[in-house]
């Protein structure tokens, strides 16, 4: 069995916009306001002082924090992912306020300027299927994960976001209506299908951390500098996996020797990662924590096309380049805005450098446009997920099964 564990919704998970990650339990009572207010809304003593004293605690807990996990760069040269340094102990944690800095950079995981698209279309180079019908595209009738509203449907969904906004509801109930609204499930099967179609598998709230082992096939990225050691050991509001019945079943049971298997046959290589927020909390938390998710599988699909070519003693091409990413939608309230999330190369090799985390589409669901745009995004991720990606995969790994002395030059 792999090393996955999974753990699934429960209460104290997903009544996140309670107690512990912001809640109103924490603030103290609000009946002294006007009691701490002397003649002329004159602040008295005693309160300029408790804010004094509250300040001077912020900048000690802050300061506190980077002592605990300060450490210092030896002096060398540049560093590549075959030589990174290694990293200490330290209770870093995504909510931590210089997560960017001991866990992001060191990484070279960083946030490039926004690219401007249009649509979908012109960023993945495709066009609108026939009728707006996914299904009739070759290949994609077996999966349902297609979005497909109605006007009827867009009015109601912008609707209920508005009544959401207004009644404050937690971070669960914005998740919860997104995720039925948007983000599809495939049915579920006890037998792999046969067909070798491909299908998504959509994952809620996993929890996949990496493990140290190259063989484990599933490892966090390198860091390039000394910092805090961090497990990446995050809980996934909502991922998107390749479902195992698109590979043959003649080699199906090996692929644990290339990729990744989630569950020994639940799905392999992700290229979907979104998180939620409620409406109100910060933008950046969302988006450094599904950064940090997004890049492990992104590593990891790295690593695989990187034992393939050696395999086939080939160069990386511009065109290999392009398809090391992975996407990322994040969720604020009605607020949504869709990443990119890409590797980047050394200029003298084509070693693993980092990656970029880009966004390419911000809008909200308060408006027809906005849902509609968000509607056509997400078919084109996956449709992107179920061709080129899933192609990708497939080719890497019968190339590295090939090299094992398993014969699949005869199998399709």
């Amino acid at each position: 069995m792999s090393p996955i564990t999974r753990a699934m919704v429960n209460s104290e998970d997903n009544n996140r916009g309670a107690g512990g990650r912001g809640g109103r339990g924490g603030r103290g009572g609000r009946g002294g306001r006007g009691g701490g207010r002397g003649r002329k809304g004159q602040v008295d003593v005693g309160q300029h002082e408790s804010k004094k004293r509250k300040r001077s605690v912020q900048q000690d807990e802050s300061e506190s924090e980077l002592a605990d996990i300060a450490v210092t760069v030896p002096e060398i040269g540049a560093l590549t992912v075959n030589d990174t340094v290694p990293t200490r102990a330290s209770k870093v944690t995504v909510q931590s306020r210089h997560f960017v800095d001991l866990v992001l950079r060191p990484r070279r995981i960083l946030e490039e300027k926004k690219e401007t698209h249009k649509s979908p279309y012109s960023h993945f180079g495709t066009a609108p299927p026939p009728g707006g019908d996914y299904r009739a595209i070759d290949g994609f009738d077996a999966a349902q994960i297609w979005l497909s509203l109605s006007d009827d449907q867009v009015e109601e969904i912008i609707e209920e976001y508005v009544i959401m906004k207004n009644r404050r509801v937690c971070e669960a109930e914005y998740a919860l209506f997104a995720t039925e609204t948007f983000l599809r499930r495939q049915r579920q099967f006890l037998q792999t299908p046969s067909d070798r179609k491909w299908r998504a598998a959509r994952i809620v709230q996993l929890f996949a951390p990496p493990g140290k082992s190259p063989h484990l096939r599933w490892i966090a990225p390198p860091s390039f500098e000394e910092c805090p050691e961090f497990k990446f050991d995050l809980r996934l509001d909502c991922c998107y996996w390749l479902s195992l019945a698109g590979f043959n079943s003649e080699y199906r049971a090996e692929l644990s020797n290339t990729v990744y298997l989630l569950d020994d046959d639940w799905g392999t290589c992700p290229y979907f990662t979104i998180e939620f927020k409620k409406h109100g909390q910060s933008i950046e938390q969302a988006t450094r924590q599904a950064c940090a998710a997004a890049s492990v599988p992104l590593y990891n699909r790295y690593l695989l096309k990187q034992e393939a070519l050696e395999v086939e003693t080939k160069e990386w091409t511009d065109s290999d380049r392009a398809e090391m990413k992975h996407y990322i939608l994040t969720f604020i309230g009605f607020q949504y805005d869709i990443w990119m999330l890409r590797a980047r190369f050394s200029e003298d090799s084509s070693t693993w450098d980092g990656c970029s985390m880009v966004n390419i589409c911000k809008s909200t669901c308060a408006s027809k446009a906005g849902v509609r745009r968000l509607e056509s995004w997400i078919n084109e991720i996956h449709r992107w997920g179920l061709s080129r990606h899933a192609a990708g995969c497939q080719a890497d790994a019968k190339t590295i099964l090939n090299d094992n002395g398993i014969d699949t030059s005869m199998i399709d």
